[in-house]
């Protein structure tokens, strides 16, 4: 089973916060036999990046923030690594626009979500045959893990931080037109603050090649 999604998810999770939550397990592999990347129906070459940019809305709950609701845009790469191991890859572009907070605006603030620690890491996983996952960021807010500021202006900034994953959902049909796309579902995981807690993301996000609208596709080997 394939499925046809970039690596470069990572843009869409950018929006807003989410918590801690352990992530999918990866079943140990053994290269060549690992999750790659293709672009086109070819696998892209050995320590080649392909560049990669993903689109879509997503809401945030949290329950200080209540739900916030961004579109987000973002940019990265991703590449099969030199001697056949799983695919990685970085966000190295976030921005998150038209964000909507109903609880920030009741008490007259103006909500902000805006990524940091940029580049964030990216891995394929695969915790189970046929069902791939994206898992971005580190845990704690290391060097490439996901961080999220969340501003309520005049009321709250707090930084939300860690690792998610999520599920590459179904295959990209047409170049351009159709691309793969993600979900953030119940697996996704989430992230932490220090005072806020946790929270959960939900939303469907889209992505393709950076250079002519390419579809990417996840399969093992």
């Amino acid at each position: 089973m394939t499925r046809r999604l970039s690596l470069g998810l990572a843009p869409l999770l950018a929006i807003a916060a989410l918590a801690v939550i352990p992530a999918a397990t990866q079943a140990a592999c053994t290269a060549p036999a690992c999750p790659h990347v293709y672009r086109n129906g070819a696998m892209v070459g050995e320590g080649k990046k392909s560049q990669v940019i993903g689109w879509g809305t997503i809401k945030f709950t949290n329950s200080h923030l209540g739900e916030v609701e961004c579109h987000n845009i973002g940019a990265g790469y991703v590449e099969n690594p030199i001697g056949g191991g799983i695919a990685v890859g970085k966000s190295e572009a976030e921005a998150n626009y038209e964000c909507e907070s109903p609880s920030c605006k009741l008490f007259g603030g103006k909500i902000e979500s805006t990524p940091e620690n940029l580049p964030w890491a990216e891995e394929l996983i695969e915790p189970e045959p046929g069902v791939f996952r994206i898992k971005i960021g580190k845990k704690g807010k290391e060097a490439g893990s996901i961080v999220v500021r969340s501003k309520c202006l005049g009321l709250f900034n707090e930084q939300f931080f860690g690792e998610q994953t999520p599920k590459i959902l179904n295959n990209g049909v047409s170049i351009g037109a159709l691309p793969g796309e993600g979900e953030f579902d119940a697996g996704a995981g989430a992230l932490e603050s220090a005072f806020f807690g946790t929270g959960t993301t939900a939303g469907r996000v889209k992505s393709e090649g950076y250079g002519a609208q390419e579809l990417i596709e996840v399969k093992n080997p």
